[in-house]
């Protein structure tokens, strides 16, 4: 019993030691503030046609910075997360279960650059279609992605990229880093096979704010593995 004891002393302690190391590299600041913000919705549609399911999200960014945020907005307790890109640090910072009051997980990790050669590009075909959305000039293309099919509305009217826009505030970037015509990403939809249909919309653009994302004190996990920059 006493050699039990004493090895369960010893393991908690080895347990302890290592959650507490920091891997190489992976650094953050203790706050990050932002003064603009874009806002976005994505909605799931059934093969039918019937709204399932609408997420609002929000990219929190800076005027005179690199560094942004991207916010799944909810007011449900523990059902938001968001991810802080510190692009000086080469970190991103996630939160898992945010909204609502909660108290949320914190995971910081390592990302790298992929090479131009090992970037994923997205095919778009352009169509004689044009619109307007939030008073932007718009041009639509179209797409096919092994059984998934849509369309792009893109404008060449800003200058944003689109680790700004809708295109990684709903993880399409981490499916295709890049797309094959230029602009910035105004609308997407994605249908499949089946009828399923996801809309992702832009909803305001360049909004003044004034918010910040502290970790002065809280319980950091950190990653050992270092992954490629458009997985958060």
């Amino acid at each position: 019993m006493k050699k039990t004891t004493m090895f369960l002393i010893a393991l908690t302690a080895v347990i302890s030691s290592f959650a507490q190391l920091k891997p190489k590299g992976v650094n953050w600041d203790e706050q990050y503030a932002f003064d603009k913000c874009n806002s976005f919705k994505i909605e799931f549609y059934a093969k039918k046609g019937e709204l399932m399911k609408t997420m609002q999200y929000k990219t929190l960014y800076q005027s005179k910075g690199e560094n942004f945020s991207v916010r799944l907005e909810t007011e449900r307790k523990g059902g938001g997360m968001e991810a802080v890109i510190d692009k000086k640090n080469m970190t991103a910072i996630q939160l898992f279960g945010t909204g609502g009051g909660a108290t949320p997980m914190y995971n910081a990790g390592a990302f790298k650059y992929p090479a131009d050669k090992d970037l994923k590009k997205l095919d778009l075909t352009a169509t004689t279609e044009t619109k307007q959305i939030l008073g932007l000039a718009c041009k639509k293309y179209t797409y096919t992605f092994k059984k998934i099919f849509g369309e792009v509305w893109l404008t060449d009217q800003i200058t944003m990229p689109n680790d700004l826009g809708v295109f990684r505030a709903c993880k399409m970037a981490a499916l295709h880093n890049t797309l094959s015509a230029p602009g910035f990403v105004m609308e997407m939809t994605t249908e499949d096979a089946k009828g399923g249909k996801t809309l992702m919309t832009t909803l305001s653009l360049q909004n003044d704010v004034s918010d910040t994302v502290s970790f002065k004190g809280v319980e950091m996990g950190t990653a050992f593995n270092t992954v490629n920059y458009y997985t958060f």
